[in-house]
């Protein structure tokens, strides 16, 4: 990675260059991909170590971790600061690159770094991966719980998310696709990377069960291939012409990454024959890491070189705006038909009610049953995200105000509400064994789940996703960039499972809230839907006018009356989950009082989740 990274900066053209301003040398021109690289396998390293310790290795569900996870945390704790002074030399070299300014000059001068930094979509990027990095670090200082090993590997994953969500310009073309995928490729890569290395480091040193660590590493490999797979096509779909293949050099090192790949995937399937023999694995694996390293290399090229569908592409005000250009009307069978894609809701929608399915049918052929409401409910969830992301509502939302509503309604409230009566996390401790099931138990009982699902936490977090988002002007201020669609639609449907999960939620280790208490944060919701549908109502200008009055949309001539519509559409359809979770709610306790403990209760005396036998099942 490391010597692409040079040779990006020796042989690739200036990024001052071409952008019409002059050559810093190579300090700038070698150090910002080397940077870059040093980041991205610190970064995997960190990854590779926190799954030997939350993963491959884990200690006691309810204790310490084991001996060699500990390992793991130490040697966490430096890969993290290195991808901290990393990322933040990424940051100076993307805005010194970017402004035409020595990185001397602008560390003589604060202000102006600052101030350059925040013009610059890669440059956050790179700070909030150093943040992120930072935090994992930290965290790594004091660790020494599985729960909380597995805890900092989903910030270490969330962590390695901004660099690459600010990696397409707002030139480009669909750039809200290209941002999205190739954040899903680097995780993935990076992922497979990091597990790669750290296993064969762990073989190396006789590392104890080789058999366990391999067999879970090739899960781990298996799915990094799938999502690698996934994101490069969505990519290449949109950036590579099929006449470019092998007549840029652009072309030629997508082929060469495919190549390096496939080489690696190839390399993992043999490994999954070869689990038995720590020689001959550890062989394999040092491949593969090779491989992929080099393939990462390639990776960092790319970045470096202009797409062949990008060159000479001139955007129209729409693709600048939001990345795709939209028919000139609004009609139902537009917001029926229109659908575009959303690379990262549009698959977790399928896989969920695809994994539900299979769940139920494996429940079902270990002779147990599942109450067909619940499936219902999982499903139509499932669809309303599909619906809301990817259908003409998802199109049309980055350039409506009114559709931004329904679209943020929909996720925050009737989504979540559907998602938990189906009771996934049920079926899934049906399905898992005992020390799965321990686990499960474990997580859902940690103290920073207990801290997010606390309801004072949740109902603020909603009230932040209202209050602190549009009335302050922080809307308006970010609705031009990509990720921040992608991270308001992700916060919409965190805070709304987290607050309903209390509420409808079966498998919780506390029982969830009492009866009035479930009821007095129904409640409290509706009012916070009605409050801010009022303060809507009330406002004598549109929210983020100057975006919304750049996109012209012909069928949207008047901006206030189109958030007016948009303030009914939202409390309307904020009531209406409230409605569906108080008759659940009712529903629930009219079996209860019935005597039906299944009904209400998600396991047995004996702890063992309660899998619904037939003959418990209402008629």
């Amino acid at each position: 990675m490391l010597v692409a990274a040079l040779a990006v900066g020796r042989f690739a053209p200036s990024v001052g260059l071409l952008n019409g301003m002059g050559d810093l040398g190579p300090v700038v021109d070698a150090g910002q991909p080397l940077a870059r690289g040093v980041a991205l396998a610190a970064g995997a390293m960190t990854v590779g170590h926190l799954l030997l310790a939350a993963v491959y290795r884990p200690g006691d569900c309810q204790g310490a971790v084991s001996p060699e996870g500990y390992r793991a945390l130490h040697a966490v704790r430096g890969w993290a600061l290195l991808q901290v002074g990393a990322s933040l030399v990424a940051a100076l070299l993307t805005v010194a690159e970017n402004t035409a300014i020595t990185p001397a000059a602008l560390l003589a001068r604060p202000a102006l770094l600052t101030a350059d930094a925040a013009a610059f979509a890669p440059a956050i990027g790179w700070l909030a991966t150093a943040a992120g990095a930072a935090l994992v670090a930290i965290g790594a200082l004091v660790a020494l719980s599985w729960r909380t090993a597995t805890g900092l590997l989903v910030l270490a994953l969330a962590a390695m998310t901004p660099m690459t969500l600010t990696t397409a310009t707002d030139a480009d073309s669909s750039h809200d696709i290209v941002g999205d995928a190739i954040t899903l490729h680097a995780l993935g890569a990076l992922v497979w990377l990091g597990s790669a290395v750290v296993v064969a480091l762990h073989l190396a040193r006789g590392g104890s069960r080789p058999d366990v660590v391999l067999r879970r590493h090739s899960f781990v490999a298996t799915v990094s291939v799938l999502v690698l797979a996934y994101s490069g096509i969505a990519t290449l779909a949109v950036t590579l012409p099929a006449v470019a293949v092998f007549t840029t050099a652009y072309g030629l090192l997508v082929v060469a990454s495919a190549a390096l790949m496939l080489g690696a995937a190839l390399a993992a399937i043999r490994l999954r024959s070869t689990l038995r023999g720590r020689g001959g694995a550890l062989g394999l694996l040092t491949i593969e890491a090779g491989l992929l390293m080099a393939a990462a290399g390639t990776g960092i090229a790319l970045q470096r070189l202009s797409p062949p569908g990008q060159q000479d592409y001139i955007p129209t005000r729409l693709v600048y705006l939001i990345g795709y250009d939209l028919p000139d009307r609004l009609t139902i069978s537009e917001l029926a038909l229109h659908w575009r894609w959303d690379v990262v809701l549009g698959p977790t929608a399928v896989l969920a009610a695809g994994g539900y399915l299979a769940g139920v049918r494996l429940l079902v052929a270990r002779g147990g049953s599942w109450p067909s409401r619940r499936t219902a409910a999982w499903l139509a969830g499932c669809m309303v995200l599909l619906v809301a992301s990817s259908s003409g509502i998802g199109a049309y939302a980055p350039a409506m105000f009114s559709l931004h509503m329904v679209q943020h309604m929909l996720l925050a409230t009737l989504v979540p509400v559907l998602l938990l009566l189906g009771h996934a996390i049920s079926l899934l401790s049906g399905l898992a064994g005992p020390r799965g099931r321990a686990r499960i138990e474990s997580l859902l009982d940690a103290p920073a789940l207990r801290v997010v699902r606390h309801p004072v936490v949740a109902l603020a977090a909603v009230g932040g996703t209202l209050f602190a988002l549009y009335p302050t002007g922080l809307y308006g201020a970010i609705l031009q960039e990509h990720w921040a669609h992608i991270g308001m639609d992700v916060a919409f449907l965190g805070t709304g499972l987290v607050l309903y999960w209390p509420v409808l939620g079966r498998a919780l280790p506390d029982g969830g809230l009492p009866a009035l208490g479930r009821i007095v944060i129904v409640f409290a919701v509706m009012g916070l839907h009605a409050a801010f549908a009022v303060w809507l109502l009330a406002q004598p200008s549109p929210v983020a006018a100057p975006f919304f009055s750049s996109v012209q949309l012909p069928f949207v001539p008047d901006l206030l009356a189109d958030q007016r519509r948009g303030a009914v559409m939202s409390w309307i359809l904020g009531e209406v989950p409230t409605v569906i979770a108080v008759a659940a709610l009712v529903t629930t306790w009219n079996r209860s009082d019935r005597g039906d403990r299944s009904a209400w209760q998600p396991a047995g005396p004996d702890g063992v989740p309660d899998l619904h036998p037939r003959s418990a099942l209402p008629r």
